[in-house]
């Protein structure tokens, strides 16, 4: 983004969010166009989800299937947003580049379904870019980085890190599937069907934007709550509400040549419009004056007013209280259960090694040991533990009782928290002792 020409910057920009978010391969990222994108709604809690979802029908990808979607959402990291890239990108390609994209759809010329997302060049823009042509932009922004990359390798970086991610994330093998486009040798439904569907990476969509397993009960970001005046969207994208409205007459009426795809196009470009402003304050907190936008004179006058600057206060609070939304009580019994289970697996497994040692004593010795551990349980279990043998796997568990949101909760159980590490890596490592040791006595 600060890259000095922005087309390159921009370009660089959205190719690696949209690849880490949803496993593009160079053949996707050479051939995506404007006509292959549409929105999903998703009506879930705690607010509805707006989906875009970017397609490809050439490449490796497609063997199987004739188009291949992927979905993509807002990211609860404001600097890694996707959406909010993807929608610098294409704002900046309409007012700066002038693609007369809208003009053609309200035209009903079919021509605009060559333009391409990512290009060198804008005079590029109705050809598929080559492997050469978008590794060469993004080799540009990466020989300005301090780590020097493989060119031969460049193109492949943003899927080994999203397969990675997921793979730390305890992600099915499914999931991971569905996500990259990996065919499966057997059945119909997981070569072809499954993956042309955008909701399907859903899952994955949710674990790499942030927030963990549970997406569809925890996919609430603090921006998304503001709610963008009208009128600055219709700043960025003029006459976008009219064309709309014509192409769905001419959709429905049939007086002309039936574009659904224009009509999905537009609907994206509006909603990408609003994604622009929700993220403003990011950029120009992240950007300052060197922020693309500030040249269009509609947005700079936006920027400059003091209904902007409320708007900006009141993004910063949703932001602050999304993230910091304490959790629900329905995670919050669901914590109390795994910790619950964890202690009672805890007292099975000193039980059996006192079974083993045949003597009390020295898990009575452990015990007091860790007392002096700093966990997350409270003085009133601390003192009941001294004479319980469940102890042990609880100090080095060190649930937590006041976690602050849902991101946290899920953090600890998956990844360890505060210095301890992952419950279940605990009980299988005290499951797998126990076994060793059970064998030895046996052989003993």
């Amino acid at each position: 983004m600060l890259f000095p020409d922005k087309q390159v910057g921009l370009c660089v920009a959205a190719m690696v969010s949209c690849g880490l978010a949803a496993g593009f391969r160079s053949d996707d990222l050479q051939d995506t166009r404007y006509f292959m994108e549409l929105i999903c709604s998703v009506p879930a809690e705690p607010l509805p989800m707006q989906i875009l979802a970017l397609a490809s029908n050439a490449g490796k990808a497609t063997q199987d299937a004739q188009m291949t979607y992927a979905a993509l959402a807002n990211h609860r990291q404001p600097h890694l947003d996707c959406l909010a890239y993807l929608s610098q990108l294409v704002l900046y390609q309409i007012n700066v580049s002038k693609l007369p994209l809208l003009a053609l759809i309200y035209q009903n010329n079919m021509s605009w379904r060559s333009y391409r997302m990512f290009f060198r060049d804008p005079s590029m823009a109705t050809s598929k870019q080559t492997y050469y042509d978008l590794s060469t932009v993004l080799m540009k922004v990466a020989a300005t980085m301090p780590d020097t990359l493989v060119k031969t390798k460049v193109m492949h970086l943003m899927r080994c890190s999203g397969a990675v991610s997921l793979a730390a994330a305890a992600c099915s093998m499914d999931v991971l599937r569905v996500w990259g486009r990996w065919a499966r040798s057997e059945g119909v439904v997981g070569k072809s069907y499954l993956p042309k569907s955008p909701l399907s990476a859903l899952p994955a969509t949710g674990v790499l934007a942030g927030f963990g397993n549970n997406f569809m009960t925890n996919h609430a970001f603090g921006r998304g709550t503001v709610a963008v005046p009208v009128k600055w969207i219709d700043s960025l994208v003029p006459h976008a509400r009219v064309i709309l409205q014509a192409v769905r007459l001419r959709n429905r009426t049939r007086t002309g040549k039936a574009d659904f795809s224009g009509q999905h196009c537009v609907e994206s470009t509006l909603y990408m419009a609003e994604t622009f402003w929700q993220s403003s304050p990011f950029m120009l907190q992240r950007y300052g004056l060197g922020w693309w936008a500030l040249q269009l004179p509609t947005v700079c006058f936006i920027v400059g007013s003091s209904s902007f600057r409320q708007f900006e206060q009141q993004v910063m609070n949703a932001e602050l209280e999304w993230n910091a939304r304490p959790l629900s009580p329905q995670m919050t019994e669901a914590f109390d259960k795994i910790s619950k289970q964890v202690c009672s697996l805890s007292e099975q497994i000193a039980h059996l090694q006192l079974s083993v040692n045949g003597m009390m004593q020295p898990v009575h010795n452990l015990a007091a040991a860790n007392l002096s551990m700093p966990t997350a349980s409270n003085s009133n279990t601390q003192a009941r533990a001294a004479t319980s043998p469940r102890i042990e796997l609880e100090a080095q568990v060190g649930l937590s009782s006041g976690l602050s949101s849902v991101q946290e909760a899920v953090d600890e159980w998956f990844t360890g928290l505060h210095g301890f590490p992952a419950p279940p890596c605990c009980v299988n490592r005290q499951f797998s002792a126990a076994n060793a040791l059970a064998r030895r006595r046996l052989t003993t």
